[in-house]
């Protein structure tokens, strides 16, 4: 099919604006994404006019102790109390085991409210208790080992009217973290549920539940992945960008999880290497993508990260020695950001337009969390990598699976044309092997009709013929006025002797060529008309091949044919006869084929009527499935003969 130039002209403006409106999409999503974050991640301010002792209130500032041990109830807390600003970041003395640290945090109400009031935190780590006016309020997380994973999820506690009273009150906090680890408590906003339940549950959703989601979507990518990878091994790029995919899904459950699924201590330093090791396996991945192999890039990449995990979980690396050693991985994910990019656009735009987006924002977004980290205190701001994180495996995901899908249906067409094409030898040597059978049955039959006609010339055929010469001699010396026509018994003997003649003939192969077996009758026939007087008129036409031509439908013609012929030499008293031939109908669906013998004697006279001849003649007409028409009157008598080819179209 011929497509026009303005066609194709449309079609390629048409996948440029396809290309371009997906890499527009794709860049709003992440400014949206971003803003969307960014200002949700922030805490309101209390609401403009709030006064001291209204229900809206934000507290930022508290009485802070760090308790010598873990105290059960406000009233055992013996430690020295001093007022600190919330957000407040602590660290036990040493770096076993765990310890407490306890706020008191002192809020005015002008009187009880009717209903409940809202309590909101944005960030407390680990677990801890909170006490209203000495009373136990709620308890965040077990006390006791492992401690919950709280560093990243927002708090929300409902006081009950009963806990209150007008003037001052009291909330009190107890705080249980690792030795090891860092404690923190940010300000804490007071308000009706009615305000503050939906900034919670905003603060849940894209810290908590959109990090869960987005990690079971990256775990699914690096399963299919790695199966593509065990059906492809060749392919390893399939293989670091699964392994990546779930290092990721691995790595997010710090984000969500309320258990490590190992111990705490040993949890801590994986999520604290896995960045590198992250860093390491898109290095990898990124190689394979653009057919690279860097042995001394590839071996230095991982001596880089082993000797860090090393140092990592020997607690033999400072904070300012960790926010290096991933800063030198971000910095190296630059360059090969920038190769992964070029060899996108070499394949299509799109393709590298998408890579450039989601490279640029883990990039970016990275780096803003490595400062946010490196800053080393507390901010109410929200991390942001472990959402660029998974739009950029989304992209490469997607364009690899694009590739896997586009090399199987490469293969399926493929495996489709080479189909074809068995199916055309084997439909070709089947046809070859039945013309071979076909040409060695009818080699079998040429030799065996060969044999029967020779046995029937030489034999039957010799001796009819010595027993007519014999007849002939005889009936010339019995009659020495004898003219040279046959009596009765040379008649029989010559007609007897045309008859195996006819069936010889039919024997032999015509190519499925009427005019091959009527010519064969006419030259039979010759001499006796001419003998006759009869002039023969040979008006036939050239035919196509007629599959019905079989040596049986061949003899029942010939035998119709010389019939007519016969009876025209007894009968008619004709001087001429005419034979004509022609085709009439549409192949393989009414053609047929039709033989006229017609001479200008004096008619079937109505006193003789139509012997066994004629009966014998339509009933052989009836056999080739066809049908014989006889008019006749004086001066002119047809025999036609009609009969289907059997031709397809």
């Amino acid at each position: 099919m011929l497509v026009s130039p303005a066609v194709t002209s449309l079609r390629a403006l048409s996948l440029r604006w396809r290309a371009w409106l997906t890499v527009v999409t794709l860049a709003l999503l992440t400014i949206v994404m971003v803003c969307g974050l960014v200002a949700i991640g922030r805490s309101a301010p209390a609401p403009a006019g709030a006064s001291a002792g209204g229900l809206s209130q934000t507290l930022t500032q508290a009485q802070f102790c760090q308790s010598a041990g873990l105290d059960a109830t406000p009233s055992d807390v013996r430690c020295s109390w001093k007022t600190v600003e919330l957000a407040k970041l602590w660290k036990a003395p040493s770096d076993e085991g765990m310890a407490d640290a306890w706020y008191r945090l002192q809020f005015r109400l002008d009187a009880v409210p009717q209903r409940t009031l809202a309590m909101y935190i944005v960030a407390f780590n680990r677990t801890g208790r909170f006490f209203v006016n000495g009373q136990p309020l709620r308890e965040i997380g077990p006390m006791q080992q492992p401690l919950p994973l709280n560093w990243n999820r927002s708090q929300f506690a409902v006081i009950p009217a009963t806990m209150l009273r007008a003037g001052d009150n009291e909330i009190e906090i107890q705080q249980r973290a690792y030795a090891w680890d860092l404690g923190w408590l940010a300000p804490i906003r007071l308000g009706t549920e009615e305000e503050l339940r939906p900034v919670w549950q905003r603060r849940v959703f894209w810290q908590n539940d959109l990090v869960r989601l987005l990690g079971a979507c990256t775990g699914a990518i690096g399963v299919f992945m790695l199966g593509v990878w065990l059906g492809r091994r060749r392919d390893t790029m399939y293989f670091w960008f699964g392994c990546a995919s779930l290092l990721w899904t691995v790595f997010s459950l710090d984000y969500y999880a309320l258990t490590p699924p190992v111990s705490p201590w040993l949890w801590e330093r994986f999520i604290e290497v896995s960045p590198v090791l992250r860093g390491v396996l898109m290095f990898m991945f990124v190689l394979r993508y653009c057919g690279m192999r860097r042995p001394v890039i590839e071996t230095v990449s991982w001596l880089y990260f082993l000797v860090g995990a090393v140092a990592s979980f020997g607690n033999f690396m400072a904070n300012e020695v960790i926010d290096l050693w991933y800063l030198v991985v971000l910095v190296a994910s630059a360059y090969f950001f920038f190769i992964q990019v070029r060899v996108g656009l070499r394949r299509s735009l799109l393709e590298g337009v998408m890579l450039a987006i989601a490279g640029m924002v883990q990039m970016i977004l990275s780096g803003y969390d490595l400062w946010l980290y490196s800053a080393n205190t507390w901010t109410d701001r929200v991390y942001l990598a472990h959402f660029s994180a998974p739009l950029y495996l989304f992209v490469v995901g997607t364009i690899l699976i694009r590739r896997f899908t586009e090399s199987h249906n490469a293969y399926e067409k493929l495996a489709g044309v080479l189909e074809q094409r068995v199916s055309a030898k084997a439909a070709e040597l089947e046809r070859n092997y039945e013309q071979l059978v076909e040409a060695r049955r009818n080699e079998a039959l040429a030799l065996e009709r060969t044999r029967i006609m020779s046995e029937m010339h030489d034999g039957i055929g010799s001796q009819l013929t010595m027993a007519l010469s014999l007849v002939r001699r005889m009936d010339r010396e019995a009659d020495p006025a004898y003219d040279g026509e046959d009596g009765k018994v040379a008649t029989v003997l010559r007609e007897s002797i045309e008859d195996l003649q006819l069936i010889i003939d039919s024997l032999e192969p015509v190519e499925n060529d009427l005019l091959t077996v009527l010519g064969t009758l006419r030259y039979r026939l010759q001499d006796r008309l001419g003998k006759g007087g009869i002039e023969l008129q040979w008006n036939v036409v050239d035919l196509p091949p007629l599959p019905m031509l079989t040596p049986h439908s061949v003899l029942s013609i010939l035998r119709i044919v010389q019939e007519a012929f016969a009876n025209c030499l007894k009968h008619s008293g004709a001087t001429r006869i005419a034979v004509t031939t022609g085709l009439k109908g549409e192949p393989g669906v009414d053609e047929t084929a039709h033989i006229a013998i017609v001479d200008n004697g004096q008619g079937i006279q109505p006193r003789r009527g139509a012997g066994r001849g004629m009966e014998n003649m339509r009933r052989r007409a009836a056999a080739l499935g066809g049908r014989l028409l006889v008019t006749s009157h004086a001066g002119r008598t047809e025999v036609l003969l009609e009969f289907p080819t059997l031709r397809s179209r």
